[in-house]
């Protein structure tokens, strides 16, 4: 296999991890809930992943910094949604709203 074959690989995968999150920072800024989210799953997730686009800085790999920094973007949004929309205390929107929810 050539290096630019196993780039292509990398930056697959990248996309494909990445892109993963979407759907989730999409919900939890449209709801304005992160209730069900773990806070420290994500706290560890941003480190790792940072940790990761450190590494691959060190080794000048394009797909490993392109998706981690998108990455981090990403989760970093999920993050300070958890911190912001769930604090101790806070009523859910839904239950400000009047909605009764599904």
């Amino acid at each position: 296999m050539t290096s630019e074959s196993i780039e292509t690989i990398g930056l697959v995968a990248g996309a494909l991890t990445t892109l993963a999150y979407v759907p989730q920072v999409v919900k939890v800024w449209r709801s304005r809930s992160a209730r069900d989210i773990s806070l420290g799953m994500f706290l560890l997730m941003n480190v790792g992943i940072a940790l990761w686009l450190v590494y691959g800085l060190l080794i000048g790999s394009p797909g490993l910094i392109a998706a981690n920094i998108v990455t981090l973007g990403l989760t970093a949004a999920v993050l300070v949604a958890k911190l912001k929309f769930d604090r101790p205390g806070k009523i859910p929107a839904a239950e400000t709203t009047g909605s009764t929810g599904p």
